[in-house]
């Protein structure tokens, strides 16, 4: 590995920043589907209830934030964009 990628820290694989996204959306779709339940909870469940959607919620956020940010910034990769070390081992 070149110092190059080292300094500016490998970005994830296209596959892994899709299953991050999936399941950030998950998480908030699982945070609105406790909402009925928690109208009707009290006491200490609701408690736990409402702790656990908020964590839902804002963990998912992130996670769907934080992979759209990764999948738009670093776009489609650039044919031919090959590392000095992958060149030496092409030729």
């Amino acid at each position: 590995m070149s110092k190059d990628k080292k300094q500016q820290g490998e970005s994830p694989a296209p596959v892994t920043i899709g299953l991050r996204l999936v399941g950030g959306g998950y998480l908030v779709c699982l945070a609105f589907q406790m909402v009925p339940e928690l109208l009707i909870s009290s006491g200490f469940r609701y408690i736990i209830q409402l702790v656990f959607m908020a964590l839902f919620f804002i963990t998912g956020t992130i996670l769907v934030i934080w992979s759209l940010r990764k999948m738009l910034i670093k776009g489609p990769a650039k044919p031919g964009a090959c590392g000095e070390d992958e060149q030496e081992h092409i030729s």
